[in-house]
Formats: structure tokens, sequence, C-alpha cells
């Protein structure tokens, strides 16, 4: 096997590499390129433009601006687990990105294109849609905001149009009483590829939940939110859905009807609605430990 011929860019400015990708037929937009030049080498895509986004150090930024935490479409996963800024203010990303692959692909591969990949067992999109995320959109005519969760259109397709580059994360900051977990499931302890996945974030106010989301992965063509379970639990007391396990398997029991699963090689559609229904009472439980603790700060 062998990766056909193509035109290498690598543009200086992000308005560069939207033009490139523009004037091109069927360009296409390098990250870190796990997945795209694995797919380049197998034969199962081929492109003339391969258009590089390494020069662009806005797009390699994390920062706080005003009550939102901005992560550039170029941010590692490593630069998640490690950046003492997503650990302050939204640590549960930084747990997310430190269970995907190995330490090597954590080094390469970037948030932007794990989410423009959308593949269903995606990791860093069930907790980043948990927290309220939206994601910016830059290309001819300016840029525009799109909430996450409207950002996948089915496995493998998202909302980009043709040159259209997504430039950023952007996460609200938590409330105080806000508390995130996220939870995974997969064949082996390491580089393991998610069987399911559930990520929770839950607002609690004078211990109750005030609201909450629950977002499932690799249980659906896309991360899917469970309306079931956020009926379940508001308004109920913390106390109750930490100590009643009844409660929680109904919890986990409604997660698991909101779900799609299928049957593939790593497991089949009932194994997946078992799995996500334990993650879910896991990563609720989690969620709620932290909101009680969180003064503020999503741990």
């Amino acid at each position: 096997m062998h990766i056909s011929d193509f035109r290498y860019h690598r543009p200086a400015t992000l308005d560069e590499a939207v033009q490139l990708l523009n004037d091109s037929t069927d360009g296409v937009l390098l990250a870190g390129g796990t997945d795209l030049l694995v797919d380049l080498k197998q034969g199962k895509r081929s492109h003339q433009d391969v258009i590089s986004l390494t020069r662009l150090p806005e797009l390699e930024s994390i920062d706080v601006v005003g009550n939102s935490l901005v992560i550039g479409a170029m941010v590692t996963h490593n630069q998640l687990v490690h950046s003492a800024t997503i650990r302050e203010h939204c640590n549960a990303i930084s747990e997310a990105a430190e269970s995907i692959a190995t330490e090597q692909i954590r080094n390469a591969a970037t948030v932007g294109g794990n989410l423009c990949t959308a593949a269903s067992c995606a990791d860093t999109a069930p907790i980043l849609i948990a927290l309220g995320a939206a994601v910016e959109i830059v290309n001819k005519q300016g840029s525009r905001t799109l909430p996450l969760s409207e950002f996948f259109v089915d496995h493998r397709t998202t909302a980009l149009a043709r040159g259209d580059v997504l430039s950023a994360i952007v996460v609200p900051l938590p409330p105080p009483g806000v508390g995130a977990a996220y939870e995974k499931f997969g064949l082996r302890q390491a580089a393991n590829i998610s069987v399911a996945s559930v990520a929770v974030t839950v607002h609690v106010q004078e211990e109750r939940v005030a609201a909450a989301r629950f977002v499932m992965g690799a249980v659906a063509p896309t991360p899917k939110i469970s309306p079931r379970a956020y009926s379940l639990v508001k308004g109920q007391t913390v106390a109750d859905l930490l100590s009643s396990r009844a409660l929680t398997e109904e919890v986990g029991a409604a997660v698991a009807a909101d779900a799609e699963p299928i049957d593939d090689l790593r497991g089949t559609a009932q194994f997946r609605r078992e799995i996500v229904a334990v993650l879910a009472r896991r990563s609720l439980a989690k969620a709620l430990s932290r909101a009680m603790g969180s003064g503020g700060v999503m741990p």
C-alpha cells in the first residue's frame, strides 16, 4: 500500500487555508493526521490537495475568554490532558482526552480532528456536548457558531459545508454547583476504542438537581442525548440519587432506552445497552459528588 500523489499545502494564515480549500475541487484539511494519513495509505480516500493546518498557532491555544473556555481546533489530546487551564475549569475534558488511544497518538491527534472525523465512538464529543460546547466555523463569508450537539449529522458526517474550517471549540465556564464526569468501556485497558461511553453534567442547587445532561457515545450514529434520564433526575435530591440503588438503576435503564446501538465486532446491541446503563450510573455518581464539592470549579 502507498499514498497516491497529491499536492501538499502548508498555509501561514487561516484565511489562506480557507482560500486553498475553496480553490480545490477535493481539498482536505490535515490536522494531526492520525486518521487521514491512514485512510490515504489504505486507499480509502484520495485527494488532489492536502492542506496542513500545522503553521497556524492561533488554532493551538487554550484560553479563557469572558465566561468561556476557548480551545483551538489544533490543540492535541495530550495538551487537553496536561493543560492547567483545562484542569482548573473543566477537568472532565482532560479525563476524556486521557482515555484516547496511546501517548504517541495523543501527542499528534487534535480535538478538532477528533470532532470532524465524527466517528460515533469519538471520546471528546460526549463530554463537550454535555458541557454545552459550541464550535466556531470559518469560511469565505466569515464565521459562525454552532452548538456541538447540532454539529454531527450522521456517523462520520458533520454539518461542515464545502470550504468550512472548524477553528475552535467554545465551552461555557461552569457556574457554582456544576459537576461533570465521563466513563467509557473498551475491550482492553490500553489504546481501546469505546464500545460505549457516557458523559454526565449536573447542576445542583440547594442539594437538588436543577439541570442535567446525559450524552452517550458509540451507541448511536452520533453522540446521543438522553431526555429520559434528564426527566428522571431533575428535581431529585443528591442524597436520594447517591443512596437509592433502585433510583439509579432506573436512570441507567432510561439512558439505555434512549440508545440506538448496533451489533458489530466489539459488541452486540444488547451488550451495549447493558454497558451504557452501568456507565450512566457511574458517571452520575461521580458528577454529583463533584458538583457538591465544586465551589464553582468543575473538578
